[in-house]
């Protein structure tokens, strides 16, 4: 009867070490999923003597092989969770044991061993920027979203609180297109111009950079993807080594026929727990993994000699199914107020001839022809809405020489494609 009445008194202790580590695994999956990724990516833990040689001969080493080696379980939410839930578990139950044998071990000291492990979590594992800088927050946060591909949860982020930073923007963008909604919703959205789908490397902060190369690899930019890859890994800390980038890296190496700098980045890639598999497959099976993109690549070597709308135009001629290249080449006309140039491609995309155009090209052509081409025919199918709404819009405009009128900051005024155009054009005005 007392053992079990001593059981019962005692039982809150592990049941208070019980949440300490389940709040921790929930905030790591839940609030903090965007932090694991972050750091994941900016480590790179090698099982090969050579590297742990280096590192303990290094300054302060042990200290980056401790930090590589737990954060590359980050590359899966669940297990970096409970990795740093039990380092957790594991700290407070060493402190409680020193106590007890310093004699100190009383219950009511029980709780205060919890402290130093809510504490390194909340100042080590969460950057300072991150609790304090609203940018690099979103930055973080969208990168991941981005690199996992979770397209809903970027546009549910957006339209909740618009983004305040050009990853953001662009993130968004991304995630419309690869939903076919970019030239139907972009302007439901924030939009800050041709920046908002691709800007240049020299202007972005290194993070920006992952998400950024991911896009250019994607629409088929290999020689940007690989300098967006380039300087982010130039620009890790203390020469640290970073598996996303070293997997872009050696990818955007094979396809430009770069076989001994694939094989450079390759080898490191092997010798890692979580990347391994994938180097050995990709050196096994080239032409059948890359075989996308090797297709969708622009045939420009120099990308950096051409405008992007030129290199867009490109990939969307030299290969028809790369439709994403063909909408973010209309959105780049679009949101460079390049009217003519929208309504040519209209044209020459047969499929809008055939069927509804999307609404950012509808309400573009149906004020641009109001202005331009009054009395010419539409060269496409325009919705009595679409068209209704951009007459009253350019007339209010006209009437109240305003672009910037209250009346056209709600809906449907300010999910239109001229509601943009006002904001842009008295940007250029003002000489921003």
């Amino acid at each position: 009867m007392k053992l079990l009445t001593k059981r019962t008194k005692n039982g809150w202790k592990p049941l208070l070490t019980t949440l300490l580590g389940v709040g921790i695994f929930m905030a790591c999956l839940l609030p903090y999923r965007a932090v694991m990724n972050y750091h994941e990516q900016r480590h790179l833990f090698r099982w090969t003597g050579y590297y742990l040689r280096e590192q303990w001969a290094a300054d302060d080493g042990w200290k980056e092989l401790f930090v590589s080696f737990v954060t590359q379980f980050f590359h899966i939410g669940w297990l970096g969770a409970a990795i740093v839930a039990l380092l957790a578990i594991a700290l407070q139950g060493c402190l409680w044991w020193l106590l007890k044998k310093m004699r100190l071990g009383l219950s009511w000291v029980y709780p205060l061993t919890l402290i130093p492990s809510l504490a390194l979590f909340y100042y080590v594992f969460i950057p300072s920027d991150y609790k304090t800088n609203n940018q690099f927050r979103e930055t973080v946060d969208y990168d991941y979203l981005v690199r996992t591909q979770k397209w809903n949860a970027i546009l549910r982020k957006s339209w909740n609180h618009a983004p305040e930073t050009p990853c953001g923007i662009w993130s968004t963008n991304y995630a419309l297109a690869k939903k076919g909604l970019l030239l139907e919703r972009m302007f439901h959205y924030k939009q800050i111009g041709p920046d908002g789908l691709l800007m240049d490397a020299v202007r972005m902060d290194p993070l920006s950079l992952y998400s950024l190369s991911d896009i250019a690899w994607d629409l088929g930019m290999v020689n940007s993807a690989d300098r967006f890859a380039f300087d982010a890994k130039q620009r890790l800390p203390n020469n640290h080594k970073s598996g996303r980038l070293y997997q872009r890296l050696a990818e955007t190496s094979l396809i430009n026929g770069n076989q001994k700098v694939a094989q450079k980045y390759l080898d490191i890639l092997r010798s890692t727990l979580f990347y391994g598999t994938w180097a050995k497959e990709i050196a096994q099976k080239d032409d059948e993994r890359l075989e996308r993109n090797r297709a969708l690549r622009q045939k420009t070597n120099d990308e950096l000699a051409y405008a992007k709308d030129q290199i867009l135009e490109e990939l969307a001629k030299e290969n028809p199914e790369n439709t994403l290249a063909a909408d973010y080449l209309m959105a780049y006309k679009l949101l460079r107020l390049d009217l003519e140039g929208v309504a040519r491609l209209a044209q020459e995309r047969t499929i809008y001839q055939q069927q509804r155009a999307p609404k950012a090209i509808q309400e573009c052509i149906a004020g641009h022809w109001l202005l331009a081409h009054p009395n010419d025919s539409l060269p496409i199918g325009i919705d009595k809405s679409v068209f209704e709404t951009t007459v009253s819009f350019i007339n209010t405009i006209n009437t109240t020489g305003n672009r910037q009128h209250p009346s056209l900051d709600v809906p449907p005024y300010n999910q239109s494609y001229w509601h943009y155009h006002a904001w842009a054009t008295t940007q250029l005005r003002q000489g921003k």
